[in-house]
């Protein structure tokens, strides 16, 4: 929970140009970082927490907690979502739903990640890593995306998405094979 919240937090920082050790105050200039963190908690309560009673009290504690971030920052974020570390969230209005995503997403304003379909073609999407999400992107159903994809804004992907793809329009079709490369910003190790 806390690694992967600091490599959150260092993202941010990487993308002001600081060093790694003023990662800890991007909690103070960017309120999307609160959503994040409410949900690393969540996720660690989730995947990792085994005591029973506690788990309960703790769930209580999340729960309230993420409304309040839900209210503050308009970012919802499911704590059964498997998110790597990395992640972004440059702006407002974004719903993460029961997906799972790679490392190093970065997400704009309004973003929607969720499930959708009928009987066996009910599902959530799978993504892979190095993602870039275009303001307004949406992402639905049972798919998987590719590493260092680009989802261009207002796209709506309801079809597997190809490695190094970037993808545009409602449906969402390949448009080339650039990929993410130039719009994802993280430390390299």
């Amino acid at each position: 929970m806390f690694t992967n919240f600091i490599k959150d937090l260092d993202a941010y920082a990487f993308r002001l140009g600081l060093p790694k050790w003023n990662a800890p105050f991007m909690i103070f200039l960017y309120p999307t970082i609160w959503a994040i963190g409410v949900y690393r908690f969540g996720n660690w309560i989730h995947r990792g927490f085994d005591v029973p009673i506690i788990k309960q009290i703790l769930y209580i504690i999340y729960f309230v907690l993420k409304r309040i971030t839900e209210i503050l920052t308009s970012v919802e974020i499911a704590h059964k979502a498997d998110i790597g570390e990395g992640l972004f969230l440059g702006h407002r209005n974004i719903v993460i739903g029961n997906s799972v995503i790679g490392n190093n997403a970065s997400f704009h304003a309004d973003v929607t990640i969720g499930g959708a379909g009928r009987g066996t073609d009910h599902g959530t999407p799978v993504i892979g890593d190095s993602v870039y999400f275009g303001a307004g992107a949406k992402v639905i159903g049972k798919l998987k995306v590719g590493n260092n994809v680009l989802i261009a804004a207002n796209a709506v992907v309801v079809k597997n998405v190809p490695d190094n793809a970037v993808v545009g329009g409602v449906p969402a079709k390949v448009l080339n094979y650039n990929g993410s490369s130039d719009y994802i910003h993280f430390r390299e190790k």
